[in-house]
């Protein structure tokens, strides 16, 4: 049996449910999104139930750990290939043997979860000091981003605190995924924001005088791009007001 999902959390969540109170020989959980359908395998859509998914979170919680939910969900959201299963056999052990499960790193089963956790964390950890807002005509902060993993769930609140009196939206580009924030409420919606306001006369000034600082602050006899590229991998630059072409 295959149990096809949505492709969100929730969804997942539920078909974890299932798993465990429907005792199906589930051989494969795949997205609704990816899927390849053959005539061999049997087939099940799950649909998305909310309290079902709650419950898996909270006994994941109670027979687990806090932590452990944190890598499932990164884990998750990394979009690797394969990471249904990958978190259904972590679940499985988990639920055995209980809060040691992460010391665990010589077992191949809590690898598959832990290492594409760390990555997203990761990535997390370096769009906080890379994303770039933009001031557009309408008083609104934009920001692009073309991350590896789809991380704006857990970036998002970060800047719902750090910018909590300001309008924005950050636009997660390779997914069509959003955050927008009204200084009151925050949603996560997918929409197509290919047509957006021209920027602002100031922050096209502001801009200008950036790249102008980035330029002159650089000591030339100290010039490393490897180094650079290191701690800013090359794939993040085209977001980067100081690495834009001058107007």
């Amino acid at each position: 049996m295959i149990y096809i999902y949505d492709g969100t959390w929730d969804c997942f969540l539920t078909a974890i449910h299932h798993y465990y109170y429907d005792r199906q020989a589930v051989t494969n959980i795949e997205s609704a999104l990816s899927y390849n359908q053959n005539l061999i395998d049997e087939y099940r859509i799950i649909p998305a139930d909310k309290t079902k998914a709650k419950a898996v979170e909270q006994a994941i919680y109670n027979k687990i750990s806090l932590e452990s939910l944190d890598n499932i969900q990164r884990c998750f959201f990394s979009e690797l290939q394969g990471r249904e299963m990958w978190i259904l056999k972590y679940i499985r052990l988990g639920f055995k043997i209980g809060l040691k499960i992460d010391s665990m790193l010589g077992d191949q089963t809590v690898l598959n979860v832990l290492v594409p956790a760390r990555k997203v964390g990761i990535e997390c950890h370096r769009l906080l000091g890379l994303l770039r807002f933009e001031l557009l005509e309408n008083n609104i902060y934009y920001a692009k981003i073309h991350p590896d993993h789809n991380i704006i769930t857990f970036i998002s609140p970060h800047f719902k605190e750090r910018f909590a009196d300001q309008n924005w939206i950050i636009h997660d580009t390779k997914r069509n995924l959003a955050s927008l924030y009204n200084t009151k409420r925050m949603i996560i919606s997918y929409m197509d924001l290919t047509s957006i306001p021209e920027l602002h006369s100031e922050e096209m000034r502001f801009q200008d005088l950036w790249k102008n600082y980035f330029k002159h602050i650089a000591i030339k006899s100290r010039y490393n791009p490897k180094l650079q590229k290191s701690f800013i991998p090359k794939r993040y630059w085209k977001n980067l007001t100081e690495k834009k072409p001058d107007n």
